[in-house]
């Protein structure tokens, strides 16, 4: 009796332990408004989607997803997922706005995942997630070795693990992808390293001297001035350090050549020396980032700005921020850009508009293009419809018959309304709030209110089209 008692009590601890257990889709953990904060805050790494059943994007990443999971569960590293439409106390605290959204967590701390979306992809991603964000010197040949670089080295040095630690290592977590990190725990090598408890940055344009941290023990603190310390005069643009500058909110003078730090360390410094002399300016600099491209890396971008990626060096502002470019027409020199430069900062130079030839516009859809886009969508007398699409696309042409038929019907009831369109893959907009963001990309310009755009994301039909009009449009609805 006694033994069957057991038995009894160990079936039901076993039961209450199953009970806790989350919800399971294959490998992946189901999350909850309730589960997310116990299972995500004790995790050293899982990777989250957040997503909505009736999404197209996440019905495909599903098996996707699914096949990671059980491929990296090998290697102890967790994927989860949270259905937004139940879980919404989840989601409004990450503030998710579009589906699929994956971040990262370490040990609670959320960052950005910047990975594939295909389940090879996203082992390979996650694998190199594993382990350590600082590097551990335990030399002062280590130490040497880790600031003797052409970025940025950013170390810690901590004979004991108080709160900047804490915080240090999780800025090290959120930024392991863009910036190198490393570690000194040792009391002999902090003394031979002449540095006490601290963070201090290795800025190679400085001659690896360091500038130490002097802010309070936060993340967020020390996140922003890893960010404020990270940009060379004359740096390298690419994938790792896009978002360094893009933070910056500033244009970008872009240097177009065979960036080499390697072999070819000798012309890539000739180029850069030279670029510093015409950015030289006190008020450009203040104005102006500059960095220099691998053109090999960036020709889709150079073509966007009208540069020939044959050339041997070539130049442009990149406005980012506004979605403008400017593009250097004149041959290399110290003279030629710095009059670029200045010029720019004055306000003297138009941006570069990609267009095709202004057309006479006789149909009820109005085609729009680069060269006319203000005369017609930034018009303050008329509501526009502006749809942005790319030739290719099949939902925009499924839409192409509805859209004239919307365009014929309002003619006649709503002349001041204007029904557009614009290829987006021959046109540029110039203007930062009208971009596209995938085909087709609709947007409502008000009369009065330009700034403002409304995007569309209702009905595709005629019906759905003008109820919205009707509901928007600044200029009063005529009557039947």
């Amino acid at each position: 009796m006694k033994a069957f008692a057991t038995v009894l009590v160990v079936l039901f601890a076993l039961t209450v332990v199953r009970a806790d257990d989350p919800e399971m889709e294959g490998d992946v953990i189901i999350l909850t408004d309730k589960n997310f904060d116990t299972i995500v805050n004790a995790a050293d790494l899982i990777l989250v989607e957040f997503y909505a059943p009736w999404c197209g994007h996440c019905k495909k990443l599903a098996p996707e997803y699914l096949t990671a999971a059980s491929e990296l569960k090998k290697s102890g590293v967790k994927l989860g997922k949270v259905d937004c439409t139940v879980e919404t106390a989840v989601a409004n605290k990450f503030g998710i706005g579009g589906y699929p959204t994956l971040k990262l967590f370490r040990r609670g701390n959320p960052s950005e995942y910047k990975g594939p979306r295909e389940s090879a992809g996203i082992v390979s991603y996650m694998l190199k997630q594993v382990g350590d964000s600082a590097k551990k010197i335990t030399s002062k040949d280590d130490f040497d070795k880790f600031i003797n670089h052409h970025d940025v080295s950013i170390l810690g040095f901590f004979p004991s693990k108080t709160g900047l630690y804490q915080n240090f290592i999780a800025a090290a977590d959120q930024l392991r992808e863009e910036f190198r990190f490393a570690i000194v725990t040792d009391s002999s090598l902090l003394s031979e390293l002449k540095y006490g408890q601290g963070v201090a940055i290795f800025k190679p344009w400085e001659d690896k001297k360091s500038t130490i941290y002097t802010g309070i023990d936060s993340t967020t603190a020390i996140t922003d001035w890893i960010y404020d310390n990270s940009l060379a005069p004359v740096g390298e643009f690419n994938k790792d350090t896009a978002a360094r500058y893009t933070r910056k909110g500033l244009p970008i003078l872009k240097a177009y050549f065979d960036v080499d730090f390697g072999a070819n360390l000798k012309r890539t410094n000739y180029y850069i020396n030279r670029i510093k002399k015409a950015v030289e300016d006190k008020k450009v600099q203040e104005k102006l980032l500059v960095a220099v491209v691998k053109k090999s890396q960036f020709k889709e971008e150079m073509e966007k700005f009208g540069l020939n990626p044959s050339s041997d060096i070539q130049f442009a502002i990149d406005d980012p921020k506004n979605s403008l470019k400017y593009k250097f027409t004149k041959d290399f020199s110290i003279e030629n850009v710095k009059e670029f430069v200045t010029d720019f900062v004055a306000g003297k130079i138009k941006p570069y508009i990609k267009s095709e030839p202004i057309p006479e516009n006789n149909e009820a859809v109005k085609i729009v293009v680069g060269e006319n886009f203000n005369d017609l969508v930034m018009d303050k007398n008329k509501d526009v419809l502006l749809e942005m699409y790319a030739p290719w696309c099949g939902h925009c042409k499924n839409l192409e018959p509805v859209y004239k038929e919307l365009a014929e019907k309002l003619q006649e009831e709503a002349p001041s309304v204007v029904i557009a369109k614009m290829d987006a893959t021959a046109n540029d907009s110039p203007h930062g709030k009208y971009q596209a963001k995938g085909f087709p990309t609709i947007m409502f310009a008000p009369a009065n209110d330009k700034e403002n755009p409304i995007a569309y994301s209702g009905e595709r039909t005629v019906k759905g089209f003008t109820d919205f009009l009707k509901e928007k449009s600044h200029i009063k609805w005529p009557k039947k």
